[in-house]
C-alpha cells in the first residue's frame, strides 16, 4: 500500500495538476454512496511492483497490465472475475470472485 494507511482526504499528486492522491476514507465513502464493495483502478506502474495492490481496507485494487513498463522491472497482472460459487445465494446475489493473475517481469534478474 502506498504511504501510511492513516492518510485521509484528497491531496495533490506529484504526477501533476490533473491527478490527485486520495485516502482510504474517500474510497470507502465512494463505495458506500454507490452501493459498491470494490473499486478497481489502473495505470500506475510501481518500480519492481507485483502488478497489483490491494489497498484501502480491501476496497480498492490497483492493477497494472504492462510488464516492464518504461524500464521499471515490474510484473504485470490481470484480474480474473467470475461468479462466486460460495454460499447458497452467491450467484443470485451478484457475488463475484476477483483473483489477480501475475505475469512476471522478464527484465528483472533473480
Amino acid at each position: 500500500e502506498d504511504g501510511p494507511s492513516n492518510v485521509f482526504g484528497v491531496h495533490a499528486s506529484p504526477r501533476g495538476k490533473l491527478s490527485v492522491k486520495f485516502g482510504w476514507n474517500i474510497t470507502q465513502a465512494f463505495c458506500a454512496r454507490n452501493g459498491l464493495d470494490l473499486v478497481v483502478r489502473s495505470h500506475q506502474a510501481k518500480k519492481h511492483g507485483l502488478g497489483f495492490d490491494i489497498m484501502h481496507n480491501e476496497s480498492l485494487i490497483r492493477v497494472f497490465s504492462a510488464r516492464d513498463y518504461e524500464g521499471h522491472d515490474n510484473d504485470c497482472a490481470v484480474l480474473s472475475v467470475s461468479n462466486s460459487e460460495e454460499g447458497c445465494n452467491a450467484e443470485k446475489d451478484g457475488v463475484l470472485d476477483i483473483r489477480p493473475q501475475v505475469l512476471s517481469s522478464v527484465s528483472r534478474s533473480g
